[in-house]
């Protein structure tokens, strides 16, 4: 728009069903097999009803432990079976992950994610991850990451 006020606008909720957790198999594929330009639409507006349509969330990812998986995902060049498998390397230092989440703060990210490449952590690692999350954290920043299988005991840290 010419004044530099944007068109787009929330939608209202209240013709929106609620948030559900509880879904069918029969429903679930019902949505399935709707065409796709319908699916979008209902994402959309469903996406609308609940968030500000023309704002984005800025997440910066990084790999903190690269290559050298054991498992034979067919589709990841993480494993270490892979024939096209990047190069494997150690789990990154603490101030190395807190450097790149500064420079990811900076650019404007809010939200920093964190993935290696292994079966499951070992506990020396995972006190390691859980210092790079703390320092994460104390930067202001959202965390998240992605560690291949816990146990309960590992996931409750």
């Amino acid at each position: 728009m010419p004044d530099g006020s944007s068109p787009v606008t929330r939608s209202s909720s209240a013709s929106l069903p609620e948030i559900r957790h509880d879904w069918t198999v029969p429903e679930i594929q019902a949505l399935l097999d709707l065409p796709f330009p319908e699916l979008m639409f209902r994402a959309q507006a469903t996406h609308r009803a609940h968030f500000d349509p023309t704002e984005m969330q800025i997440s910066t990812l990084l790999s903190i432990k690269t290559g050298g998986c054991p498992e034979d995902c067919a589709y990841c060049p993480q494993s270490a079976l892979h024939e096209k498998s990047v190069k494997a390397e150690r789990l990154m230092a603490v101030d190395a992950v807190l450097t790149e989440a500064r420079k990811a703060k900076d650019a404007g990210a809010s939200r920093f994610c964190m993935g290696a490449a292994w079966r499951s952590p070992k506990d020396h690692d995972l006190e390691t991850v859980c210092a790079m999350i703390e320092g994460v954290k104390d930067l202001g920043l959202e965390t998240c990451v992605t560690l291949g299988m816990l146990d309960a005991g590992q996931a409750g840290k």
